[in-house]
Formats: C-alpha cells, structure tokens, sequence
C-alpha cells in the first residue's frame, strides 16, 4: 500500500495550486461578498480543465479519475475556502459524470461538451419542502404526453446554481428527480430527467425559481424552483422509467466524495490561519503557541485532519475501483462517500470554531475572513447532499447489516 501520490497526481495537484494561487486567490473574497462568479472565473477554470474534469474525453472533458478530481477540488477549497467555486466543480464533477453514464447519447454529445468548455452548468434538483432527504417521497410530477415528450410540474425547494445558469453562454439546467407513476410506490416510481432552463442562450418558458438568502458560501446561489407544465423531450430522461431512484442515489455518492475532499481543503486553510496565528501572535511575552491549551487543540486537530484527508482519498479511490476498474460494490461506494463527508465537513466546522476563539474578538468582524469558511463547511453539516443523520443511517447499514436498522 503506497500513500504517495503517482508522479502525475503530484503534477496535478501542483498545477491547480498555481492556477488557484494565481486566479482564485485574489478573487474569493470578492466573490463572497458580492455573491456572484464572475464570467471570466468561469472561463478560466474551463480554460484550466476543471469543469470537465471526470468528463470523457470523446465530450471534451478531462477523462481524469475521482481521486484527481478530489485531489484537484481540495486544492480549490483551499484558495478559495468560502466553497462557492469549489462546490460548483464538484457538482460539475459528480452529476455530469451521472449524466455521461446514464444519459442518452444524445443529451451527452449536447450538453457534456458545454459544461466542459464552462459554457453551460448543471445542477441538482432534488429537494422538496415536505420532504428534505427523503427522495423517494417526491412529488414534482413527469406525465408523458406523447413518445416523445413529458410534461412536468412542481416544485423544488433548494436548487442549485440558477443565475450561475442564467449567465452562462449557452445555459443549462438540473439533474432533476420526478414522480412518474403511484406515489404510494415510493422509490419505485422515479424517474431522472435532466431539466434545462437555458439552451442556445434562450430562456425556456414555464420555469422560475426565487433565490434563498444565504449567510455563507455565497458565490453559489440556491433557490425555490417553481416548473409549471414543462415539456421535456424524452431525449433528456436520464437512466429508464421509473428505474431513477437508484440513479439518483449513485450521483448523491459521488458527490459527498467530492464534498469530503472540499472540506479537507477548507480546514487545511482554516488550520493555517491559526498556525499563523499563534506563532506571531504574543500573549504576556509569549507567543500564543507556547501555551499548551492552544497548541495540544492544534495538535489534535492537525491529527484529524490527517485522518480526514486519507478517509476524502479512500472515498476516491473507492469511487474508482468501482467506475473504473469494476471492482468492490456500490454499497461500498456509499458508505466510505458518507463516511468522508461526515467526518471532513464536522471536522472543518470543528477547527473553523476553534479558529475563532484563538483570534478572540479579532475574529467576530468581517475584516478577518475566518468566519466566510467556517459557515461554507457549515452548510455540509446542515445538510446538502445529505444530512448528517442520513449519513450515519447510510453507514449503519451497511456496518451493522440492514435487517438490524430497519
């Protein structure tokens, strides 16, 4: 078992270091506190290779594995730890890839090699009001109308990137997950669909959203999305009828595989704010980190951190021998993915708190940053791509068997 990277991941990652260090760095706060990606970030991180970065290359992408698209997102979380650029890739990185594996061959070719280019984004549209976590009690509705088409109806209540959307050249839309047959069949009557609110650079009709107000990660915009009898071609169902929830569930994998190693890259930039911190800081003629209630916390911190990184990697890798090498099981998949996300993303917020007490009243204004990466990481524990509670039900049973849990 080797833990060092391969002479091209090491290039890899140092290569996003430098492209953050040089494009991400002196634009994050900015993008916070505005609460908008720029166009021209944007076309850099396309430019760079980072949109397609687990895309196939016959649609343009990267054709690059997870644990290089992990490795590649923890360097963006760490230049620019307020997440909005780095969770923007990772849904990039996980639905697209869902997309290419499940998709008609048709959206693939039309849709793939845009968010590759960053001329269009795909989000997910998973969450209902009634419902949080549970997917499979959805209620928007996909009727088909003819062999061709479906209408859909309903709403959504926490749906990503919508003006990322709007602005972006040619558009895009959402990994969305719909209701098509007896609602009392549960998870055995989805249906996947990729809905586009923007294609060709045209906004389609019968679509609005109303955007929450964030306290954090604010680059990335989350709204209330209201579909109002949409007609979607059936070239746009992704994975077969009534077979999505399965779908679905294999893309929320990846995803919190992609989440862990964001949150590693977060608390790696949190712990050295505190680092710096305390070796300058000096306190009744000491430095800070002399006294051992502050330097035995960091040194407990630094050890988790350590144990984080390796489970965010394994997650990958996990990922990996799945898709790739057709090896280990999906079980396997989702269970070190929520493993990773619950452990990085508590773990950051753990060390972001801690931060904060180290600085004292230095940290309570918005002139000291620490604040905009503690709360983006919070908003993994909250809940995106599942809350903490699901996280553990998923591990639960795989770990204790199902039988016993439920």
């Amino acid at each position: 078992m080797d833990f060092q990277l391969s002479p091209e991941q090491t290039l890899l990652r140092d290569k996003v270091s430098e492209f953050c260090k040089r494009v991400i760095e002196p634009r994050w706060l900015e993008i916070d506190e505005k609460g908008e990606i720029g166009r021209e970030v944007v076309e850099k991180m396309a430019g760079a290779g980072l949109p397609g970065m687990t895309i196939s290359m016959e649609y343009g992408g990267q054709e690059g594995s997870f644990l290089e698209a992990a490795i590649a997102g923890e360097e963006l979380a760490y230049h620019g730890p307020a997440l909005s650029l780095a969770v923007m890739y990772l849904i990039q990185c996980s639905w697209g890839y869902i997309l290419q594996l499940y998709g008609s061959e048709d959206a693939r070719r039309e849709i793939l090699p845009r968010i590759a280019s960053g001329d269009a984004a795909i989000g997910i549209a998973s969450t209902e009001a009634h419902g949080g976590s549970d997917v499979a009690s959805v209620k928007c509705r996909a009727v088909k109308t003819d062999d061709r088409s479906w209408s859909i109806s309903g709403e959504k209540t926490m749906v990503s990137l919508p003006t990322v959307i709007e602005r972006m050249p040619w558009g895009g839309g959402w990994f969305l997950i719909a209701r098509t047959g007896d609602p009392a069949l549960k998870h055995r009557t989805i249906t996947d669909f990729v809905l586009l609110m923007k294609k060709n650079g045209k906004k389609v009709e019968n679509i609005s959203y109303t955007p929450w107000t964030e306290f954090a990660r604010k680059g990335l915009d989350t709204s209330v999305l209201t579909i109002d009898n949409v007609l979607v071609d059936d070239v746009y169902r992704v994975g077969p009828v009534n077979g999505g929830f399965k779908i679905a569930m294999e893309g929320f994998n990846l995803a919190r595989t992609m989440i862990g190693a964001i949150c590693v890259g977060c608390a790696r930039w949190l712990m050295d704010r505190a680092l710096e911190w305390v070796r300058t800081r000096q306190v009744f003629g000491k430095p800070l980190s002399a006294y051992q209630g502050v330097s035995f916390k960091l040194a407990d911190f630094a050890t988790e951190l350590e144990a984080a990184k390796l489970l965010s990697y394994k997650a990958a890798w996990t990922a990996d021998r799945y898709y790739r090498d057709k090896q280990g099981t999906l079980a396997d998949v989702a269970k070190i993915g929520a493993m990773s996300k619950l452990k990085c993303a508590s773990l950051a917020v753990d060390i972001g708190e801690e931060v904060m007490k180290i600085h004292g009243g230095a940290a309570y204004f918005k002139e000291t940053p620490i604040f905009r990466a503690w709360l983006a990481a919070f908003s993994y524990v909250v809940g995106a791509e599942g809350a903490e509670n699901i996280l553990k039900l998923i591990v639960a049973r795989e770990v204790i068997g199902k039988e016993y849990v439920e």
